[in-house]
């Protein structure tokens, strides 16, 4: 059961990251580095100009896009594209998810299938709570980046990429602080 529950969030990783990869491509925003899995680099390899990396703990993924949250004059750089093209690119994530986990559980329903039934429900709880406007999350970014109307870009900037540090420093504390409810529920996996 454990082994179902690791693979459904390792795949829905590599779908959400894809999901971005493809996306920023698709609208000439440049891809520095498409990681799976965080910590000590597994194997990686550069293709069109991406490093690919795959690492010891596929508890997680990236994009590291070009001057993600820099000023710069950078034309692929994620802050230098149109407010609707950073939303495509910083949602598209979510909507994979979205889309297959419930592709997945409607079909897991239909032909009886608990290994679909069951990715499809984890990648959609995944997807949807990715949603939300915590910063970190992609959810976020759509208010984040409303920002750059309010104050001067280079500032808004700096902002953002402070929230979204704090953000992701309050989501692995909360993170690691569901480890022991995994493990004592383990088995209902």
């Amino acid at each position: 059961m454990i082994i179902r529950l690791l693979v459904s969030i390792y795949v829905c990783i590599i779908l959400h990251e894809l999901g971005h990869l493809l996306t920023a491509k698709a609208v000439k925003c440049k891809v520095d580095v498409f990681s799976i899995g965080f910590g000590k680099e597994l194997f990686s390899f550069t293709f069109g100009g991406t490093k690919y990396r795959f690492a010891l703990l596929p508890l997680g993924g990236y994009n590291k896009l070009a001057n993600e949250l820099d000023y710069c004059r950078n034309k692929t750089a994620l802050p230098n594209l149109g407010y609707s093209k950073k939303l495509l690119v910083l949602l598209s994530g979510c909507a994979i998810n979205i889309v297959t986990g419930l592709i997945a559980y409607f079909v897991g329903l239909k032909i009886l299938n608990i290994n679909l039934f069951y990715f499809g429900t984890i990648s959609t709880i995944l997807g949807v709570t990715n949603l939300l406007p915590i910063p970190a999350l992609d959810g976020s970014y759509p208010i984040l980046f409303l920002l750059e109307k309010i104050i001067p870009k280079k500032y808004a900037l700096q902002l953002i990429r402070w929230l979204v540090n704090w953000g992701f420093i309050i989501l692995t504390y909360l993170n690691i602080a569901c480890i022991p409810w995994l493990i004592i529920n383990w088995r209902k996996f």
